[in-house]
């Protein structure tokens, strides 16, 4: 068949007309598989498998028999609704439709013993869905096509294909939920403030894998993510993540639910994050969005700033109160200017030996800062990723440095403060970058809040082709968290963590120059206490690393 006349065939399938949507494209990309077709023999009736004449975007195409799938990643705006649907030839006698976030979570669904099905996607979504027909009965050609609109014309687009979203089981648990509705109040009667709705999922956990949902935290508003755990699921971990993959916070336990808040000058994706420990079950998770404006009645102790809301002195003061409780000293201050966008401020000043806490705070609006310390012999010492306030760990024998910070959006005053750790392991001070990598991985992740709290630290010598192991103990009911930060010369962090009595893998964890593995000990049946090999490599290079376990008992 001629390219030309194949597009005709695809047009007439799905429905192609002079009516076409203001948010659907006049000129539509042919799906990849469309080749696949272009040899067939004959024109299918077109008009038999069309069931509307409205315009309709092409998503995807495919051939098969009963059981197989034609599926499609569609972007979808945030504020627009959509109508999705499957279409098959005469031989096809039944589809099933179903559409999903790209987080997981069960959008709508069409399982109806027909060959038209057709769903409903409004907001709030993500703003990526992949959606799924199955071929239920017979066989032939099946497209998928998506409609959007605006949601004032949502219920007419859904008369005319008639569509529907069909409750699914998450639905039904969120229905039968005991005490949802009072253990929601009661978490923001603790917050205060005024809170609406956004999202209520249930959400399938596993302790082998962590699961993510997008949200966005909109201008002047905070986010509060609330999880409640079933009875097969123990020690829930609730984190929140940028778009640049790092964590923002981790959430505090009340019994055994989990709760969040994000707060956010101006509009700015996100993930949250959610792990058990222990057990495979269902979770509800539960996103309520702060009116405008209320922001500032919310407990600094409670909440996550996204980015700088008030002035520098206001940082530096909220940040001297948060580190004057963990034990530190009062900050030197080493530099307070101005950064530019693309432009580089130095600071040069002198290192105390051992090791110590850089702080570098901005006011708003900047964005996010980067930042690297170098030696006087122009060595990395220290170096951060693209972070809100990022803070590095010196660790040297002391003598001159400079500090090179950037702002990666919008200009701004900053401030850099130095404060001394007490008593560190003088193993970093011998391994400067190492030692910043391994602490700033600590500290990211939510491992430590100072670096006091490291715990032994271990040197190797790290090759691609060689394994170096450790020998863990875990004893029954606490996690142990095992962190490398790697030096220069390598590249690649792999950590694997393996149960010696069994040689099952407990945890495998990879990174570009740090990374953590965790495995916790829940499971009584197995005698509770777990001894563990942890074997440490590295992708490229050779270099040295430094290592070290945490140990926690985790809330229910």
């Amino acid at each position: 068949m001629k390219p030309r006349r194949f597009a005709g065939l695809l047009s007439g399938l799905l429905g192609f007309g002079a009516a076409s949507c203001a948010h659907a494209p006049s000129q539509p990309k042919p799906p990849q598989a469309a080749s696949a077709f272009g040899k067939a023999a004959g024109k299918p009736n077109t008009k038999a498998w069309l069931r509307t004449e409205r315009a309709t975007e092409i998503v995807g195409v495919e051939a098969g028999v009963a059981g197989d799938r034609v599926a499609a990643l569609v972007d979808l705006p945030t504020e627009s609704c959509a109508v999705f649907i499957a279409r098959g030839t005469d031989s096809i006698e039944d589809l099933d439709l179903m559409v999903y976030g790209e987080d997981g979570a069960e959008l709508g669904m069409d399982e109806g013993a027909d060959k038209t099905p057709a769903v409903l996607v409004c907001p709030p979504h993500p703003a990526r869905v992949y959606v799924s027909a199955r071929i239920a009965a017979g066989h032939g050609m099946v497209a998928l096509g998506a409609e959007r609109m605006p949601p004032v014309d949502a219920e007419r687009a859904a008369n005319a294909y008639h569509a529907h979203q069909r409750a699914g089981e998450g639905d039904a648990r969120l229905a039968n939920w005991p005490g949802l509705a009072e253990r929601i109040a009661e978490h923001r009667n603790r917050l205060g403030g005024k809170w609406s709705d956004v999202r209520r999922i249930a959400v399938p956990l596993d302790a082998r894998l962590p699961t993510r949902l997008s949200a966005t935290v909109e201008e002047q508003r905070c986010l509060h993510a609330l999880v409640l755990g079933s009875d097969e699921l123990s020690h829930i971990e609730l984190s929140a993540v940028d778009q640049n993959g790092h964590i923002l916070g981790r959430a505090t336990s009340l019994g055994r639910d989990r709760s969040l808040v994000v707060c956010s000058a101006s509009s700015s994706p996100l993930s949250f994050e959610l792990r058990p420990q222990g057990g495979r079950g269902i979770a509800v998770l539960v996103l309520s969005q702060s009116e405008a404006g209320s922001s500032a009645d919310f407990d600094d102790a409670l909440r996550i700033d996204r980015y700088p809301t008030g002035s520098l002195d206001e940082a530096r003061q909220k940040n001297a109160k948060r580190l004057e409780g963990l034990g530190y000293p009062k900050a030197k201050v080493l530099k307070t200017g101005t950064l530019q966008p693309g432009r580089l401020d130095s600071a040069a000043f002198t290192l105390p030996k051992g090791c110590a806490r850089l702080d570098i705070l901005a006011a708003a609006p900047v964005r996010d800062l980067s930042a690297r310390l170098w030696s006087a012999d122009d060595s990395l010492i220290a170096e951060s990723g693209t972070r809100a306030a990022p803070v590095l760990f010196a660790c040297s024998n002391g003598g001159p440095v400079r500090l090179d910070t950037e702002s990666l959006a919008r200009p701004g005053e900053y401030s850099v403060e130095l404060r001394v750790e007490p008593e560190p392991a003088a193993v970093l001070s011998g391994s400067s970058l190492a030692a910043s990598r391994l602490l700033g991985h600590m500290l990211e992740h939510g491992l430590i809040r100072s670096g006091t709290q490291a715990g032994k630290i271990t040197r190797h010598v790290l090759t691609p082709d060689h394994l170096e192991v450790e020998h863990l103990l875990v004893p029954f009911g606490r996690c142990m968290d095992f962190t490398v930060g790697l030096g220069l010369g390598s590249a690649g962090a792999e950590v694997r963590l393996v149960d010696e009595e069994t040689g099952e893998e407990l945890a495998l964890a990879r990174g570009g120059s740090a990374t953590s593995a965790r495995v916790c000990a829940f499971d009584a049946r197995s005698g509770g206490t777990i001894h563990a090999r942890a074997e440490l490599r590295v992708d490229a290079g050779q270099g040295e690393a430094l290592t070290t376990t945490h140990m926690t008992t985790p809330a229910r």
